[in-house]
């Protein structure tokens, strides 16, 4: 999707001033979807929740409780996806009993404000504090999707969480744009350089037929984390695109919390189709 929007852009900024280009581009980042949310087709429990941000907006999100000793996932959608999108994909995960609040933006599906970097940052601040309060002394663990993938990663460096889950990460926002338009676009997430920093479990996970994010961008982010001796590894899945389905996410998460609690990882609980490359170490342990 983001590759996509910024091809589409590239041509068009060109023909306009440098001072003016940088907001087309950055209405391709950003995409976002007008309705407001509803809870039509969501799994059952799921309610309408509100945060407040350290600039002052009211943000309208979803969120389902966890069943009794379950995380809670903090969940960063992609940037032309919403919180209840995101919500339907993870449904097998609710299913299994995790507590999710799905974060929504600013300036996406009704809420106020104009979404950039440093907004969706304060935006992943006030709803980690809401699912914080919705955990109690339940882990929280941070799942972010594409562009939410950056979110993510960001919010890990800024606060202490059990675990982080990416889908779809890219190195850096512009890697993923034309040559030509790279230097207009207004924000980083520059996820590679945010790696030796991470100081928590994570958990990369990427489709081997990614026509979005290509498959390379999880290979240079597995090998930073290993250089940087970070604890976890990178599931990719093989024949899965730029959003492998819920049902195989349920197992890869399962599997990481397996790893959490017991310290090695449940090989037989591994799909098939998904292969484990533990940080460090170059070839799958499930070949």
């Amino acid at each position: 999707m983001i590759a996509r929007l910024l091809a589409a852009t590239a041509a068009a900024v060109l023909l306009v001033p440098t001072a003016a280009a940088a907001g087309p581009v950055q209405d391709r980042i950003y995409p976002a979807p007008r309705a407001p949310l509803s809870l039509a087709g969501l799994p059952e429990g799921a309610a309408l929740v509100q945060v407040r941000t350290a600039d002052g907006l009211t943000l309208a999100g979803i969120a389902l409780p966890a069943r009794a000793g379950m995380p809670t996932l903090l969940v960063l959608h992609g940037n032309g996806s919403s919180a209840a999108d995101a919500l339907r994909w993870l449904a097998p995960l609710a299913g299994a009993g995790y507590g999710i609040v799905a974060a929504e933006y600013r300036g996406y599906s009704g809420n106020p404000g104009r979404p950039d970097e440093a907004g969706l940052a304060r935006d992943a601040d006030a709803f980690l504090a809401l699912a914080r309060a919705r955990a109690g002394e339940g882990p929280v663990w941070a799942l972010g999707h594409s562009l939410g993938a950056g979110v993510a990663i960001g919010l890990a460096r800024r606060a202490p969480l059990q675990a982080l889950v990416t889908v779809g990460a890219f190195t850096r926002l512009r890697a993923m744009a034309p040559k030509a338009v790279r230097a207009f676009v207004p924000d980083g997430y520059d996820n590679l350089a945010a790696v030796p920093r991470l100081g928590v479990p994570w958990i990369l996970v990427h489709g081997n037929d990614d026509a979005v994010v290509p498959v390379g961008e999880a290979r240079s982010l597995h090998l930073a984390a290993g250089a940087g001796h970070l604890r976890g590894g990178t599931f990719v899945v093989m024949g899965a695109d730029h959003r492998p389905d819920g049902a195989t996410l349920l197992a890869l998460v399962e599997a990481a919390r397996a790893w959490l609690r017991d310290g090695a990882w449940p090989m037989a609980a591994i799909p098939a189709q998904a292969k484990l490359l533990p940080f460090g170490q170059t070839r799958p342990v499930n070949p």
